[in-house]
């Protein structure tokens, strides 16, 4: 489970990891159960949110996005 802090303005960006199959189908990304998001925590300004995902999938911090799943092709 991977927990962050997002203020107004920020995102988060999900794409299919580098090492992902690309002959994964959309039912084996979801073989165990659908991708889950939880608010955590609401402060003035912020919110904490916890995914659950599969590992095949990359979560990142708008910021810290290298390059977007176009470029890696």
């Amino acid at each position: 489970m991977l927990v962050l802090t997002r203020r107004a303005g920020e995102s988060i960006q999900i794409y299919p990891s580098e090492n992902i199959d690309p002959n994964m189908t959309v039912a084996e990304l979801f073989r165990d159960g659908p991708f889950e998001f939880h608010i955590r925590k609401i402060n003035p300004g912020q919110v904490r949110i916890s995914i659950q995902a599969p590992r095949e999938l990359t979560i990142l911090r708008n910021e810290l996005e290298i390059n977007s799943p176009a470029d890696r092709d």
